[in-house]
């Protein structure tokens, strides 16, 4: 799995992506969905070294994992954070915006948020329901950022 991730095109910078968080990703090839073309699809290093840790969990879908992430020209967007080091996690997103982690308490959930806030990106993620205070709501409305939980709310 580290190979397919190494082969994808890696960036620092940018705009206007769509990133999926992990348990879109395990849902999406659960239910053998598939994205709508046209998108700057993307993963953080974060979620991919998520995935690196749960690969075991993906021996039935790693095919179609490959075969999505090639045909739709995913970039990984390298961040200087990693599991489990959640001095990282939280630096990282105060670094963005300070107001953050009073709104999602669990660093490690609001990397990907913050990150999509640097970069005015889309994030698609399930965790959404439970994720979304009226505060957080209130802040993303804020931003140039969307969140959705399916993939039809991107049109």
């Amino acid at each position: 799995m580290k190979e397919l991730f190494d082969s994808l095109k890696h960036v620092t910078s940018g705009e206007n992506y769509v990133f999926l968080d992990t348990c879109f990703l395990f849902d999406l090839l659960d239910r053998g969905k598939s994205l709508t073309p046209g998108y700057n699809y993307a993963v953080s290093s974060f979620n991919v070294e998520e995935l690196l840790a749960v690969s075991h969990r993906l021996h039935k879908d790693k095919v179609q994992l490959r075969k999505l992430l090639k045909e739709h020209s995913f970039v990984v967007y390298d961040i200087d954070v990693h599991i489990g080091d959640f001095e990282s996690e939280k630096k990282y997103v105060k670094g963005v915006d300070k107001e953050l982690l009073k709104l999602i308490p669990d660093a490690s959930d609001a990397v990907l948020l913050a990150l999509a806030v640097k970069t005015k990106s889309i994030v698609l993620t399930k965790d959404k329901h439970h994720l979304f205070t009226v505060g957080l709501k209130n802040f993303v409305e804020k931003t140039d950022v969307k969140v959705f939980k399916e993939i039809k709310d991107l049109y």
